[in-house]
């Protein structure tokens, strides 16, 4: 893929639910645009992964008559209803995801339920393109599969949130469903670019400290899965002490348990022999803890919870804001690539050493 982005499209069909062929033909044809198709059979079930995870789709594609819901049948009224859901979902998270209609067009009042539809397209049809495509028409043709993948390709190019992820792509590769770094991170993370590149795109956006915090705390807890931090940063709550471990990924001994990562200072060579963070990193995460209130947890039960108040910054300090939020996608790949060379969680284990006086 030309830009090593992929964009992931919801894809709506029943047909998805009964003809694997027919599934992975799509899919091999999407990946030629970069496309990342993710079929779903009903409604119902696509709904959950559109509210639990907007921001990865960068367009919805639906079947003109398909199922709400699993044990449904197909009903030609499929359309209007799920356009109906979309408008209020799209209002309550202030938020347009370009949606198109890829049918075979032979359903009773096929016109009709299109016409409808291009009236909630309508406002889009500029930037987003045509909303109807045919999977019967020769790809060369204007409403074609083929011509559908390469104007999502086009349009997905352009969406700030794509943007993003190409100019920061590093850094991302790191983050998000079965990565490295849990998928909350990366969502806080693309919130926080996208506001330092295109903030009139959210004028109301709130300069919030413990975001930074988060991220810096799921990047620990990934340290922790793969033995790079020992449990005893952890409370028997499952809150984790993050100055303890930020000192412990710097090479130093902890405050409250007498542990370090590796050997300790070597005097004939005049340096730590073994660190996770270089010490100029040490200096940048113990900066942004400091900045985003670091006596504020969270639980591995209840991650997202946290048990003060927000942390909000005024304005004025934006600068500030967004000078950690570029330091702390150098952290994340600096500590991604250490992973990529210390993946067995059996040897990390053996780094903890116990710190003598």
């Amino acid at each position: 893929m030309a830009n090593n982005i992929t964009y992931k499209v919801l894809w709506i069909d029943d047909q998805v639910a009964f003809d694997p062929d027919f599934v992975e033909g799509y899919q091999i044809k999407a990946e030629a645009y970069d496309i990342d198709l993710c079929p779903v059979s009903n409604w119902q079930d696509a709904r959950k992964l559109l509210y639990d995870n907007s921001e990865d789709y960068s367009a919805i594609i639906l079947d003109a008559e398909c199922k709400m819901n699993e044990e449904d049948p197909e009903e030609c009224g499929f359309i209007n209803k799920v356009l109906n859901d979309l408008n209020k979902f799209f209002g309550k998270k202030q938020i347009d995801i370009p949606w198109y209609i890829l049918s075979a067009g032979t359903m009773d009042g096929f016109e009709s339920v299109m016409n409808v539809a291009q009236y909630s397209h309508a406002d889009y049809d500029e930037e987003w393109g045509n909303m109807v495509y045919s999977k019967t028409a020769p790809s060369q043709e204007a409403n074609s599969r083929d011509k559908l993948f390469e104007n999502i390709q086009k349009v997905a190019s352009g969406q700030t949130v794509n943007k993003v992820l190409f100019r920061y792509q590093e850094t991302f590769q790191y983050m998000g469903e079965g990565k490295l770094i849990d998928k909350e991170a990366r969502s806080i993370m693309l919130k926080m670019l996208s506001q330092l590149h295109y903030p009139e795109e959210n004028p109301h956006f709130e300069y919030q400290g413990n975001p930074l915090r988060k991220v810096l705390e799921h990047l620990f807890r990934a340290a922790h899965k793969i033995g790079l931090l020992p449990d005893d940063c952890f409370d028997n709550r499952g809150q984790l002490n993050l100055l303890d471990a930020n000192r412990y990924m710097s090479g130093l001994e902890m405050n409250h348990v007498k542990l370090r990562y590796g050997q300790i200072y070597d005097k004939e060579k005049k340096q730590d022999v073994d660190t996770i963070f270089p010490k100029y990193m040490g200096y940048i995460t113990k900066a942004i803890l400091n900045f985003s209130s670091a006596n504020s947890h969270t639980s591995e039960e209840n991650e997202y919870t946290i048990n003060d108040k927000d942390l909000i910054i005024d304005e004025s300090e934006k600068e500030l804001f967004f000078g950690y939020v570029l330091q702390l996608c150098h952290v994340i790949k600096f500590f991604g690539h250490f992973v990529e060379t210390h993946n067995n969680k059996e040897e990390n284990l053996k780094m903890i050493k116990k710190v003598y006086n």
